[in-house]
């Protein structure tokens, strides 16, 4: 610290000092720095005081009130605030009295127009009134008109089903008769394809026959040719041989000759059957086969025309069968569509009118007034609702929860919650005054319930702002009796405990005291987002179980 911020600091707090003294006392290094260090230690604001508070101070002791307040509290438990932590407690002091202003102004504002609306109201109530009758007896008129028309619809659909009905039946053993008409005509043709087809042959057996012995005589002919053919070379040949052979024979032949003689013999062994074969065929068996083909071709013409009728004949008859079964489905699934769109009918025409139900909506919405039919309220969502048919094949549910059975999801949820409703057992009952009731008592429990979470919350809440208080407060004091008994106990020179524990114990303690802070921060918001949270709840499981009972 030079001499310049030294002779600042006196004047700010208003000391009257030497300059040139300072000055020269600066001249010296050693005396300069030890003088710096002594200001940097001890020229501060918890061991100076101001004008303003010298002043008050003096002030004090003079009308003798000094020994009075000092008497009166131990200083040395007092907490001390400086003049910052005053200037903002004055500054939010002024600011909540602003807010305490502008709301005593509004507050002043809604009561002129509450008071305006009061006035206003009176003479609203026998305009609404009024109208409110008014409404009731067109309500009337329209409700018995619409009476009159359900019961017409009725009526008529009533006819309809029973004309549905009748013609169902009717259709049906017309189809019934169609059918068999149709079955029967099918079967005299099935009848008469199969007699004709009876009478068609493939083959002629005589015919066959016949062509069977010609192929044997041929066959025959064939082989008794080849062999007199082969008789007839053998006998040639072995004359030939004989007169060759011969010692008084002049003409003796060499034995070449002989060789080629015998082979050319052979050769024409093999060549026999073929010849004699293919002039057997060209002389008897063909000329026969045209002529047996000529005799029985008109009749092969007959039999194919007659096939084709058949399959002629079959194939409509499977078109037919088709086209029958086809709309025999079609008539099936519309008889099945009418008869459970006539059961579903009949079933709801058995179902009593809800005259009842809706005189009852009709009446508590009447009396109700404007801006309470503009507004949600419990007994709208208990209100009970119009019957509903119920199957014959279906089990009535219950639902169970720790042994208990309900019968709706309103008792399951009155259950859960630990409360009784008289007529809640009996559904039946469910008229206005009994649901009025019922809404009122909800009413009032839930406000019960309500003002008592509210109590434990505050409860709970002003327990533990209170001890985190005290606690506060108490780690405040005693921080500040350490400090002002180091600083009265100190020499002039720089501050250090004795025992270095210490102040790991203060800055443990300082630590902690954040710590508290931090978790009483955490808490205030977590209360917050519970409150919020169970309102949310509260309202949802309202809402569900509600509307569902």
């Amino acid at each position: 610290m030079t001499g310049d911020d030294l002779i600042d600091l006196l004047r700010k707090y208003e000391v009257p000092v030497d300059q040139s003294a300072l000055e020269s006392v600066f001249q010296d290094e050693e005396q300069g720095r030890l003088l710096s260090e002594w200001a940097k230690s001890h020229l501060v604001a918890d061991t100076l005081l101001t004008k303003n508070e010298l002043n008050s101070y003096l002030a004090i002791e003079q009308n003798g009130k000094a020994e009075s307040l000092a008497a009166s509290s131990d200083l040395s438990r007092v907490q001390a605030f400086s003049d910052q932590e005053i200037f903002d407690a004055i500054e939010e002091l002024n600011r909540s009295t602003d807010a305490i202003n502008k709301q005593t102004e509004t507050l002043r504002q809604q009561q002129n127009a509450l008071s305006r609306l009061i006035t206003t109201k009176g003479k609203t109530g026998d305009a609404r009134t009024d109208l409110e009758t008014r409404r009731l007896h067109e309500w009337g008129r329209g409700r018995k008109a619409l009476q009159t028309s359900v019961e017409l619809l009725s009526q008529g659909v009533d006819y309809r089903i029973s004309d549905l009905d009748q013609g169902t039946k009717e259709l049906g053993r017309e189809l019934t008769d169609v059918v068999g008409e149709v079955l029967q005509s099918d079967d005299k043709l099935l009848g008469s394809l199969q007699k004709l087809g009876w009478e068609l042959e493939t083959e002629d057996p005589e015919e066959t026959e016949n062509v069977g012995q010609l192929r044997e005589i041929c066959a025959r002919l064939i082989k008794y040719t080849v062999e007199c053919i082969r008789t007839k070379l053998d006998r040639s040949y072995l004359e030939s041989l004989e007169v060759f052979t011969k010692p008084s024979s002049e003409n003796q032949a060499p034995k070449e000759e002989l060789g080629a003689l015998q082979e050319e013999l052979e050769s024409l062994y093999s060549e026999i059957l073929p010849v004699a074969q293919m002039s057997v065929e060209q002389q008897w068996l063909k000329p026969s086969l045209r002529s047996l083909s000529a005799q029985t071709g008109q009749g092969v013409g007959h039999a194919t025309e007659a096939i084709q009728y058949i399959l002629h004949c079959l194939e409509h008859l499977q078109d037919r069968i088709d086209r029958l079964s086809d709309r025999a489905t079609s008539f099936k699934a519309h008889e099945s569509a009418t008869g459970t769109l006539v059961a579903t009918a009949r079933a709801e025409l058995s179902e009593p009118a809800t005259s009842d139900s809706i005189k009852r909506r009709a009446t508590a919405a009447s009396l109700s007034s404007p801006a309470r039919r503009f507004q949600p309220t419990l007994a709208d969502d208990i209100m009970t609702p119009a019957p509903r048919r119920r199957r014959a094949n279906t089990k009535s549910r219950r639902r169970s929860s720790g042994g208990t059975s309900y019968d709706s999801a309103l008792e399951h949820l009155l259950g859960e919650l630990a409360i009784s409703l008289p007529g809640v057992e009996n559904e039946d009952t469910g008229a206005a005054a009994s649901a009025q009731a019922q809404a009122a008592q909800l009413s009032n429990i839930l406000a019960e319930r309500t003002q008592k979470a509210c109590d434990v919350a505050d409860s709970v809440q002003s327990v533990f702002e209170h001890t985190a208080t005290s606690q506060l407060t108490e780690a405040r004091t005693a921080l500040q009796l350490i400090r002002d008994s180091v600083l009265a106990e100190s020499p002039y020179s720089e501050v250090h405990l004795v025992d270095p524990g210490i102040e790991s114990s203060i800055g443990v303690l300082a630590q902690e005291v954040h710590n508290v802070t931090s978790r009483l921060e955490g808490v205030e918001s977590e209360a917050a987002v519970l409150a919020k949270g169970r309102n949310l709840n509260r309202d949802e499981i309202i809402s569900r179980w509600g509307h569902r009972g």
